[in-house]
Protein backbone atom coordinates (compact mmCIF):
# COMPACT_ATOMS: atom_id res chain seq x y z
CA UNK A 1 0.00 0.00 0.00
CA UNK A 2 3.27 2.54 0.60
CA UNK A 3 3.76 2.19 -3.33
CA UNK A 4 0.85 4.61 -4.28
CA UNK A 5 2.26 7.39 -2.05
CA UNK A 6 5.76 7.31 -4.14
CA UNK A 7 4.68 7.56 -7.24
CA UNK A 8 2.82 10.86 -6.73
CA UNK A 9 6.20 13.07 -5.81
CA UNK A 10 7.71 11.09 -8.67
CA UNK A 11 5.45 12.15 -11.29
CA UNK A 12 5.33 15.78 -9.90
CA UNK A 13 9.00 15.79 -9.85
CA UNK A 14 8.80 15.28 -13.57
CA UNK A 15 6.10 17.98 -14.44
CA UNK A 16 8.08 20.89 -12.39
CA UNK A 17 11.44 19.23 -14.61
CA UNK A 18 9.27 19.75 -17.93
CA UNK A 19 8.42 23.40 -17.48
CA UNK A 20 11.76 24.51 -16.54
CA UNK A 21 13.26 23.46 -20.09
CA UNK A 22 9.98 24.72 -21.81
CA UNK A 23 11.20 27.93 -20.02
CA UNK A 24 15.04 27.55 -21.07
CA UNK A 25 14.01 27.34 -24.54
CA UNK A 26 12.65 30.50 -25.63
CA UNK A 27 14.47 31.87 -27.68
CA UNK A 28 16.43 29.10 -30.77
CA UNK A 29 18.27 29.81 -33.54
CA UNK A 30 16.28 28.67 -36.45
CA UNK A 31 18.89 29.05 -38.98
CA UNK A 32 22.20 31.13 -39.77
CA UNK A 33 24.21 32.10 -42.95
CA UNK A 34 27.03 34.15 -43.85
CA UNK A 35 26.77 36.20 -46.78
CA UNK A 36 28.48 39.21 -47.65
CA UNK A 37 25.49 41.54 -48.03
CA UNK A 38 21.83 41.19 -47.58
CA UNK A 39 19.20 41.99 -49.86
CA UNK A 40 15.19 42.37 -49.01
CA UNK A 41 16.03 41.14 -45.53
CA UNK A 42 18.25 37.67 -47.23
CA UNK A 43 21.57 37.05 -46.88
CA UNK A 44 23.21 37.08 -50.24
CA UNK A 45 26.80 35.47 -51.72
CA UNK A 46 29.18 32.66 -51.34
CA UNK A 47 32.73 32.36 -49.61
CA UNK A 48 34.35 33.31 -52.99
CA UNK A 49 31.53 37.13 -52.49
CA UNK A 50 33.01 37.12 -49.18
CA UNK A 51 36.81 36.80 -49.73
CA UNK A 52 36.44 39.78 -52.79
CA UNK A 53 34.36 41.89 -50.36
CA UNK A 54 36.92 41.10 -47.58
CA UNK A 55 33.87 41.43 -45.25
CA UNK A 56 31.57 39.05 -43.49
CA UNK A 57 27.95 39.41 -42.62
CA UNK A 58 26.04 36.45 -40.40
CA UNK A 59 22.61 36.65 -40.62
CA UNK A 60 20.36 34.95 -38.53
CA UNK A 61 16.41 33.50 -38.26
CA UNK A 62 15.15 33.12 -34.63
CA UNK A 63 13.02 31.99 -32.76
CA UNK A 64 11.72 33.46 -29.65
CA UNK A 65 8.69 32.07 -27.89
CA UNK A 66 8.91 34.99 -25.13
CA UNK A 67 9.47 38.81 -24.41
CA UNK A 68 11.72 40.67 -26.60
CA UNK A 69 15.49 40.00 -25.76
CA UNK A 70 18.67 39.81 -27.07
CA UNK A 71 21.53 37.59 -28.90
CA UNK A 72 25.48 38.24 -29.42
CA UNK A 73 27.40 37.25 -31.84
CA UNK A 74 30.54 36.73 -31.15
CA UNK A 75 33.01 36.94 -34.02
CA UNK A 76 36.79 35.13 -33.96
CA UNK A 77 39.03 35.51 -37.08
CA UNK A 78 41.90 33.25 -38.06
CA UNK A 79 40.71 31.86 -34.52
CA UNK A 80 41.31 34.74 -32.19
CA UNK A 81 38.19 36.11 -30.85
CA UNK A 82 37.97 39.93 -32.43
CA UNK A 83 34.14 41.43 -31.55
CA UNK A 84 31.09 40.72 -30.30
CA UNK A 85 28.02 42.21 -31.25
CA UNK A 86 24.62 42.17 -29.59
CA UNK A 87 21.37 41.83 -31.75
CA UNK A 88 17.84 42.64 -30.79
CA UNK A 89 15.58 39.89 -31.21
CA UNK A 90 11.70 40.53 -31.20
CA UNK A 91 8.82 38.14 -29.96
CA UNK A 92 8.56 35.95 -33.37
CA UNK A 93 8.68 32.57 -34.72
CA UNK A 94 11.04 33.86 -37.15
CA UNK A 95 12.90 37.35 -35.97
CA UNK A 96 15.26 37.96 -38.96
CA UNK A 97 18.28 39.96 -37.97
CA UNK A 98 22.64 40.16 -38.95
CA UNK A 99 25.71 41.73 -38.23
CA UNK A 100 29.11 41.87 -40.01
CA UNK A 101 33.08 42.80 -39.61
CA UNK A 102 35.44 43.47 -42.06
CA UNK A 103 37.99 40.57 -42.54
CA UNK A 104 40.86 42.04 -44.08
CA UNK A 105 43.04 38.94 -45.56
CA UNK A 106 41.61 36.27 -43.34
CA UNK A 107 41.81 32.89 -43.74
CA UNK A 108 38.71 31.53 -41.40
CA UNK A 109 35.74 33.18 -40.01
CA UNK A 110 34.01 31.85 -36.83
CA UNK A 111 30.85 32.89 -35.45
CA UNK A 112 29.10 31.82 -32.15
CA UNK A 113 25.11 33.04 -31.81
CA UNK A 114 24.82 33.44 -27.84
CA UNK A 115 21.60 34.16 -25.62
CA UNK A 116 21.58 36.38 -23.07
CA UNK A 117 22.95 34.08 -20.79
CA UNK A 118 25.74 33.62 -22.67
CA UNK A 119 24.31 29.71 -23.67
CA UNK A 120 25.44 28.70 -27.22
CA UNK A 121 22.52 28.25 -29.58
CA UNK A 122 24.74 28.11 -32.90
CA UNK A 123 28.19 27.84 -33.91
CA UNK A 124 29.04 28.14 -37.77
CA UNK A 125 32.64 28.73 -39.26
CA UNK A 126 33.75 29.68 -43.20
CA UNK A 127 37.13 29.42 -44.88
CA UNK A 128 38.24 31.38 -47.46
Amino acid sequence: MMIRFAIVPVLFLGLTVSNARAEDAAVTCVTGQFADHVEQGKPVGDAASIAAAKKAIYWVDMGNTGDATQVTLVWKVDGKEVQRQTLDVGHSPHWHTWGGRPLGGAKAVEVQVQDSAGATLKEDSLSL
